[in-house]
């Protein structure tokens, strides 16, 4: 009737073909967690393409949250090298923690959502629940099956309960002169009807004069519906005579804010018209457009 895949194996399965491996065919509904895919295709210990009529890549399917070699170090400064398999394990085994946690928390399920890659789902652009496009994650899954597999994203925490609110945030830079910096650090905090999330740190791999960025943040709390945001960039860690000179600043508008998890859109609005955002500088406020 159903098959769950948790993280079934890559090595000597990537390449073999569906009846070897697990496929489509093995049940009426098949579901897969992907939480260990790291490394060349035939050496990944998680299996990397899609096996099933819906295959869930938490976190892209690589590295899970809490899983990293900081938290390594610190298991083996605590326990000493007994655990050191821990690590190895850890996000091989994140799929089964997964799906009890779906058991533990049936009520609060972890929303996965349809998207072509990883690239994509970090922008932000593939929060959509039309026709079938987000599902749960676990037992509670919607039987959903498609000709070709279904390919699907989502972030979680590092400990139970793994939901994360998902969101898109889409803004555009205003600027006078043409300016276009990389790989820039900005901090965003939302508030809600229901709770507060500050200072959620994110990298834009570009930032340019006159374009619209759309990304995506995550939080840990259920903030409600939005009320307000604030946005900070960041100075680099490092000391650079170009921004001593050259102080970088936009303007923007408006930021607009779609949430996966209940898929209301809605539109910030500076409360000056428009608002300047400087590299260092305090953060710019945005609130509610009054047109809402």
């Amino acid at each position: 009737d159903r098959i769950t895949g948790l993280d079934p194996a890559g090595p000597t399965f990537e390449y073999a073909d569906a009846l070897t491996r697990l496929s489509p065919d093995d049940a009426d509904f098949v579901d897969v967690l992907h939480t260990y895919t790291r490394g060349s295709p035939d050496r990944s210990i998680g299996i990397q393409k899609p096996v099933g009529h819906i295959d869930i890549y938490p976190n892209g399917g690589g590295f899970q949250p809490g899983c990293n070699l900081g938290e390594a170090l610190r298991l083996i400064a605590e326990k000493g090298f007994a655990d050191v398999d821990q690590l190895v394990k850890c996000s091989h085994e994140r799929s089964i923690h997964l799906f009890i946690d779906s058991l533990l928390y049936e009520e609060k399920p972890s929303m996965a959502y349809r998207c072509n890659t990883k690239e994509a789902f970090e922008k932000g652009l593939c929060l959509s629940c039309r026709k079938n496009r987000c599902n749960n994650l676990g037992y509670k899954v919607n039987r959903v099956r498609t000709k070709r597999n279904t390919k699907m994203y989502l972030k979680t925490r590092a400990q139970m309960p793994y939901k994360v609110f998902h969101y898109q945030v889409k803004i555009h830079f205003f600027g006078k002169a043409n300016m276009t910096k990389t790989n820039q650090p900005f901090l965003i905090s939302l508030y809600g009807t229901l709770d507060e999330s500050e200072n959620i740190a994110f990298t834009l791999p570009e930032v340019s004069s006159n374009k619209t960025f759309s990304f995506l943040i995550y939080t840990e709390v259920d903030i409600g519906d939005l009320l307000m945001l604030k946005l900070q960039w960041e100075k680099d860690s490092f000391f650079s005579w170009s921004d001593w000179w050259t102080p970088f600043t936009f303007n923007i508008q408006r930021v607009r804010v779609k949430s996966g998890e209940t898929q209301k859109k809605v539109v910030f609005c500076s409360r000056d018209g428009t608002s300047r955002l400087g590299k260092g500088e305090e953060a710019a406020i945005f609130v509610k457009c009054l047109e809402q």
